[in-house]
């Protein structure tokens, strides 16, 4: 049953600018992950990047995420010596550490969680934030204004971090690569791009893409007013923690800079998987600006179509390591992407 949320109503460039990040000093030289990975157990591994990072010693850990709400991840609660908490990630991918990217976000005003260290095997050390993931209060039916208003501030705090336009680009582990990237074409390669599993598998719906395309077009210069922003780039409502006192975003591993209207719409969509109408009144007065209610329809569609004709489908259900929570979540998401696709014929009416 979809449920409206908080008091929610119906309703290329051609080249780059890479910038190098300072590349991080003293960390700690942990256990490859593929290829020679060691015994060694979360504890172990907390314990090694704590005394990296003069914390107290860890005296014991507490796997988290029973929900299996991570693709990527493991995680383990750790708590120190003295009292306070910490969180261990490690990730299914052999990554290099985050402490480049994290500093340089920080020093931006970003406001992510503190990073105590890291290595080049996959494992980190952070801040233990407390508190529930938004989507199971959303799930609850008990994510109110409040805590939707402070949802919007978050967001409004990342994307407060602005980017001469049209620069668009990836925020990596070492480096800035940006482009300049014209987000009215951006838009309609992708609507392009989305042709092709439209026609196969949902071809009544293929005179959406030609309107979105044609919108596109006639609110062009209103699209290109926008400045890009520092985005999180993965705003599933499992990424944001409520606490008593306000949410915080958490997770960052693809932050990216682009427009903001793109991550807005994404998070409008994982809004809808968890059961709301849309984004309720209370997320956009806690955001702080306006937000044209039919551009955010059409990036919406875009990035839903996007995302029905992706290779991320695929790759799920090949996985045979996908924990039956994480497939069984993805099968239903898939679902209900379906329905609202096939809803956009009735939605298009408000792109007037």
């Amino acid at each position: 049953m979809v449920r409206r949320c908080g008091s929610a109503r119906l309703a290329g460039g051609a080249w780059a600018y890479p910038i190098v990040l300072p590349r991080a000093a003293g960390r700690c030289q942990g256990y490859r992950r593929a290829g020679g990975e060691s015994d060694a157990g979360p504890i172990e591994v907390a314990r090694r990047l704590a005394t990296a990072a003069d914390l107290p010693a860890v005296v014991a850990v507490e796997a988290v995420d029973s929900k299996s709400y991570g693709l990527d991840n493991q995680l383990t609660r750790g708590a120190l010596e003295d009292g306070r908490q910490v969180l261990l990630r490690q990730t299914n991918l052999v990554l290099t550490s985050p402490r480049p990217r994290v500093d340089f976000l920080r020093s931006n005003g970003i406001p992510l969680p503190q990073l105590y260290a890291a290595d080049d095997a996959g494992n980190s050390l952070w801040e233990f934030i407390p508190g529930r993931p938004l989507g199971d209060l959303v799930d609850e039916g008990t994510a109110d204004d409040v805590v939707w208003h402070r949802t919007g501030a978050a967001l409004a705090a990342v994307h407060a971090v602005t980017f001469p336009a049209p620069l668009q680009g990836s925020i990596g582990v070492g480096a800035l690569k940006l482009r300049p990237i014209d987000p009215v074409n951006q838009l309609r390669a992708a609507i392009d791009d989305a042709r092709g599993w439209t026609e196969r598998h949902r071809p009544h719906l293929t005179p959406v893409l030609d309107q979105v395309a044609t919108f596109t077009r006639q609110r062009a210069e209103q699209i290109r007013a926008e400045r890009p922003t520092v985005t999180h780039g993965d705003v599933n409502l499992h990424n944001i923690i409520a606490g008593d006192q306000a949410v915080q975003l958490i997770d960052w591993d693809f932050p990216k800079v682009r427009y903001p209207l793109a991550e807005l719409s994404a998070l409008d969509e994982h809004a809808y998987l968890h059961g709301c109408v849309e984004l309720p009144p209370a997320f956009f007065a806690g955001y702080g600006r306006a937000v044209p209610a039919e551009l955010l329809l059409a990036y919406r569609i875009v990035g839903c179509f996007g995302w029905l004709s992706g290779d991320d489908w695929a790759q799920w259900h090949a996985d045979p390591d996908l924990p039956i929570a994480a497939r069984d979540r993805l099968n239903r998401w898939h679902g209900l992407l379906l329905a609202w696709a096939d809803q956009t014929p009735e939605l298009i009416s408000r792109l007037a």
